[in-house]
């Protein structure tokens, strides 16, 4: 009789706990990891800060112990190496230029094959190795041959992909001072069934920033410039989740309904026997 007893106490002290369990399952918050944000400027970073920032990396690394935070630093490092070689531009990169000379000229030139640009009908220019720093200083070196008493000020736009809940998805070019909001307004606006605070910023396979980070993004105004955000990169604004009531309580009720008919089968065995 005892055991029995001990056995029902074990099992209603197992059931307890699997009701709570499932409780703890439905309260359980949704675990949101986001990158932060790196300094403003890195974009337009002259090349003896990027030489400065190399040997910050080589000493960091040799104080590192951690495997991850190794991976991390040696990636920074891979990434300013290239640029320091390749420079900044792409194909398909465009800025925009205005020009002074007898007038005051605005246009926007595009970075094509062999990453050479056309500036006011002139020679091609060719941007292998060129930095975004040293653009203004490049273009006004070239045009200085064949223009007496010219300027030039350049403005980098980034090619951005803004996809997902907004009115027109695409790929749209704009100025890296502007914030995260005039973005979504370039792709005619968030979708009425837009999820605005948990949209995410992607690099490839990388998710730069997403949850709760997002929206302090918007209400903070953070430029793209600010967020690092670069040519290629993409906004995916998803849409609001919409639960199915219906099928919640039904599969509610179809567990309660399995539960409470194990319970009984139990409490009938046990009572059997005694």
């Amino acid at each position: 009789m005892a055991k029995h007893c001990a056995a029902r106490q074990t099992f209603n002290l197992i059931a307890m706990r699997a009701i709570r369990f499932a409780l703890f399952l439905c309260l359980l918050p949704t675990t949101i990891i986001a990158q932060s944000a790196p300094a403003a400027g890195a974009q337009r970073a002259a090349r003896t800060e990027l030489a400065a920032r190399l040997q910050q990396l080589e000493g960091l690394l040799a104080s590192a112990t951690k495997a991850d935070q190794r991976s991390k630093l040696q990636a920074e490092q891979t990434a300013i190496r290239a640029r320091l070689e390749n420079g900044d531009f792409k194909v398909g990169d465009r800025f925009v230029m205005t020009v002074r000379f007898d007038s005051v000229r605005v246009d926007t030139a595009s970075v094509r094959d062999s990453l050479v640009v056309s500036i006011l009908n002139l020679p091609d220019l060719r941007l292998q190795g060129v930095l975004r720093s040293e653009l203004d200083e490049k273009l006004n070196q070239h045009v200085a041959r064949f223009i007496r008493n010219a300027s030039i000020r350049s403005n980098v736009l980034t090619r951005i992909a803004v996809l997902g809940a907004v009115r027109a998805p695409g790929f749209y070019y704009a100025s890296p001072d502007r914030p995260v909001s005039d973005i979504l307004m370039l792709a005619g606006g968030p979708a009425p069934e837009a999820n605005l605070g948990r949209f995410e910023l992607r690099r490839g396979t990388t998710t730069l920033v997403t949850g709760k980070k997002s929206r302090e993004l918007l209400e903070s105004g953070r430029t793209l410039e600010q967020l690092d955000v670069q040519s290629g990169d993409e906004f995916r604004i998803p849409m609001k989740r919409k639960v199915n009531w219906g099928l919640v309580i039904q599969l509610f009720f179809i567990a309660s309904s399995l539960f409470f008919a194990v319970f009984q089968f139990m409490q009938w065995y046990y009572g059997r026997e005694e």
